[in-house]
């Protein structure tokens, strides 16, 4: 085995550090030149705990750690006195300088170990230890070893063996602080896959604290020309705190994405990225290309194959950053991985997909795959019956959707025997930001959706899109426009008083501007094939304008009482109304108060379907006529300013909360300009004709009248027997006129022409049942006299 001995000079091989090396180290002056790089003292464990404080790093992984604790066993197996013997264990020192892997073997490892070997006395605690130490070793000078088998256990695992180190013979001067460099080749085997695979697993998941190696040497030594025979020795070493290796982060660089096969015909997508990992490590050596089997939990917690991976050859340098280019293939996914699983509403995907939607860490498992023929066989044995799990740093997609917004919509309120939710139908636009790097055509085919709408922060109600509905992508850029015509979504209110609000804003404010957060889910259509992407976050604003906007009073034609009874009367009327939104609304029925101050005077409702623009609607009334409803009802048809003021209130609106809408507005002019529209008196018969103006037909019962000129009383009418008005201009019958004596000489100047006339007077009138007594005042009336 001497071919494994290597001298620094002659060696074409690079050390791990570089560095000036002097053949003759061999002075008990000569000091190390790595100050940086640790010393290994090697003793019982008990004075490893007490020295671990003076110990420096511990540089290397668990591999390399083999090949060190042999060299020291190896250094110092001579058959000596006990005390000697307790003297070597207690003052070898092995400083090692360069560690590399040489190259890998079809079994093993072969690395090189330079460094120096030296004792020193001072270590020992025990005086008399000391001395009769350093005497033996100056009369012995010098030990030899042959070629040595050492095997590494690990005691807290179950004593596995973790591996096999065969090194060369090494000859060593042993006197107090005479230094040896040693430099040399040896073959590292692994041992047990399983023990290996626990270490590496506690190592990946950061629960390797400590690690106590119990190393077993069989050495051949000789020292001078005798030879001491075949020696055993076993050491304990222990490595904890700053001594263990920690698992690095990994920097994952420079994602893309992109499909790969035959052009317009994908056979899966393919992602590429560049993983950077902090070498803290005097290790140099390159790593073959790697394959790997990428995996994702099923839903009974077993693993599925979700990709393939494959590493670049990497080049490791001691204490520089390990670069590696890795590229992902994701063929068609298995129906297992998109399913959705027991008691769930999500599948194996869904749930990865998601949270790394979220920006959350996303955990994959990494298992060996196929590896190439460079590979050697033994390493490729290790990855496939190693799995352990890799966390994938989160990437928040916040502006993954830029804009989710609704277009031509239309409200319809519920109706009030078959729904208790109001129900939207709209065009929904959802502008999807797809990253630069995902160069992949995607599809869409269905959306749905869960909404929630939100007013000034607070939360209005939630918008039920849970419903598939068909969609169509558009590619704009690097953009992806989906648009999708939903039908009948119910909108559940969730808090009233914040949906009065947004109704006062609508009708008497500058409009509401509404905001929407959504969870969607989307079926696409890619090179994978077609799978749900659930729960993606979506954000947009809905602005509706104002009723008020552009309001215009609403007109009423053709009304006419269609209804009555003792107290009150139904009336009906066509409205005509101008919705300025650009919304619709159905509203199978609603029922507001009408009030007069502050007195309920009746209802209204109607059941109409509001378009934007013109709308003619059918609407109702019951006016109960009392005190208050007799006061108004006789100043409206006398022509005064009138106004009613209207309110929602419970149940307005079957099955929806009240939205607390009062509004006050003026009567409209139904009368026309005036109830009395003009007069005819006649001088000779005493009588007078009057042209009555009613936008329904009733009966006059009686009339209790006085008109006045200037102030005077000119005459009185007293009639007590009823005739029908009709819809229109009425001419009554002859009504006799007590005329005024006073006022003789007025209407004679008067006669042939006319005379402006002030009429106040008390009218019974009956519609149907009902029967009531008004007053009415006129002024400035026309009043012909003839004979």
């Amino acid at each position: 085995m001497s071919s494994r001995q290597t001298s620094p000079h002659s060696s074409e091989r690079t050390p791990l550090l570089s560095r000036p090396e002097d053949g003759s180290r061999t002075s008990y002056n000569d000091q190390s030149d790595d100050d940086d790089l640790p010393s290994v003292s090697v003793s019982s464990v008990e004075s490893i705990e007490n020295g671990k404080k003076k110990q420096s790093r511990w540089p290397t992984i668990l591999a390399l750690s083999i090949l060190c604790v042999g060299v020291i066993a190896a250094c110092f197996a001579f058959t000596l006195p006990s005390v000697i013997e307790e003297y070597a264990k207690q003052s070898i020192v092995f400083e090692p300088t360069n560690l590399s892997i040489d190259s890998f073997t079809s079994l093993g490892i072969r690395a090189r170990v330079q460094g120096t070997f030296y004792l020193d006395a001072s270590r020992v605690r025990n005086k008399p230890t000391r001395d009769l130490g350093r005497f033996g070793t100056w009369i012995a000078r010098e030990v030899e070893s042959g070629e040595a088998n050492v095997k590494v256990y690990l005691p807290e695992y179950d004593n596995v063996l973790l591996g096999t180190a065969t090194l060369p013979p090494v000859k060593v001067n042993i006197r107090n602080h005479h230094h040896n460099h040693v430099d040399l080749l040896a073959d590292l085997e692994p041992g047990d896959i399983d023990g290996i695979r626990r270490v590496a697993k506690d190592f990946m998941d950061g629960k390797l604290k400590a690690v106590t190696a119990r190393a077993v040497a069989t050495v051949p030594v000789r020292s001078g020309l005798v030879r001491l025979g075949e020696q055993t020795v076993a050491q304990v070493l222990k490595f904890e705190g700053h001594d263990v290796p920690r698992m690095p982060e990994p920097d994952i660089r420079q994602v893309r994405f992109a499909e790969y096969g035959v052009p317009g015909h994908p056979e899966g997508l393919k992602a590429m990225a560049n993983v950077s990992v902090k070498n803290d490590f005097p290790l140099k050596f390159d790593i073959p290309t790697l394959g790997f089997e990428v995996l994702l939990p099923d839903c009974e917690d077993d693993y599925l194959r979700f990709a393939t991976a494959r590493t670049s050859a990497i080049h490791i340098l001691p204490k520089q950053n390990i670069t590696a280019s890795v590229t992902a293939l994701v063929r068609q996914l298995p129906t297992s991985l998109t399913k959705i699983c027991p008691n769930s509403n999500t599948s194996p995907l869904d749930t990865f997909i998601g949270k790394y939607l979220e920006g959350r860490d996303t955990t994959v498992y990494i298992r060996g795959g196929e590896q190439d023929e460079n590979t050697p066989q033994w390493i490729g044995k290790i990855l496939r019956e190693t799995t352990i799990p890799f966390s994938l740093p989160g990437h928040p997609f916040d502006n993954l959707i830029k804009n989710f917004s609704l277009a031509d919509a239309h409200f319809s309120l519920p109706d009030p025997i078959k729904e208790t939710r109001p129900k939207i139908s709209a065009v929904v636009t959802v502008l999807v930001a797809l990253p630069p790097d995902m160069n992949i055509n995607l599809d869409v085919d269905r959306v749905r959706a869960d909404a929630d709408v939100f007013y000034k922060g607070d939360l209005l109600g939630n918008l039920d899109l849970s419903e598939w509905q068909t969609a169509n992508a558009t590619k704009i850029g690097h953009d992806l426009l989906v648009q999708s015509i939903v039908k009948d979504a119910p909108l559940e209110i969730k808090d009233d008083a914040v949906f009065a609000k947004v109704v006062k804003d609508l009708v008497f404010g500058h409009g509401a501007a509404l905001s929407v957060h959504a969870s969607v889910d989307v079926s696409t259509l890619t090179a994978l094939g077609q799978f749900v992407v659930r729960q993606i976050p979506a954000q947009g604003d809905i602005f509706v304008n104002p009723v008020t906007g552009n309001f215009q009073m609403p007109e009423l034609k053709g009304m006419e009482v269609v209804d009555t009874s003792d107290t009150s009367l139904i009336l009906q009327a066509t409205v005509n109304l101008i919705n300025p939104t650009e919304y619709s609304v159905s509203i199978p029925y609603c029922n507001v108060s009408l009030w007069v101050n502050d007195t309920r005077v009746g209802y209204a409702w109607l059941s109409a379907d509001v378009i934007p623009g013109p709308n003619q609607i059918t609407a109702r009334a019951a006016w109960e006529v009392g005190a208050v409803g007799g006061e108004w009802l006789s100043q409206y048809i006398s022509g005064y300013n009138t106004t009613l003021t209207i309110k929602s209130h419970a149940d307005s609106i079957p099955n929806f909360p009240d939205p607390k809408v009062e509004m006050t507005v003026p009567t409209p002019k139904m009368f026309g300009p005036k109830f009395l529209k003009e007069t005819t008196m006649h001088i000779l018969s005493s009588t007078a004709t009057l042209v009555l103006v009613s936008p329904f037909a009733m009966y006059v019962t009686s009339i209790d009248a006085a008109a006045y000129h200037n102030g005077s009383e000119i005459g009185t009418i007293a009639w007590e027997y009823p005739f029908a008005i009709v819809p229109g201009e009425n001419l009554t019958p002859r009504l006799p006129v007590d005329w005024n004596s006073n006022a003789f000489g007025t209407i004679r100047d008067a006669l042939g022409g006319s005379l402006k006339l002030d009429a106040r007077a008390d009218v019974g009138v009956k519609i149907g049942q009902w029967q009531e007594s008004i007053w009415y005042e006129g002024r400035g009336l026309g009043a012909k006299i003839r004979l």
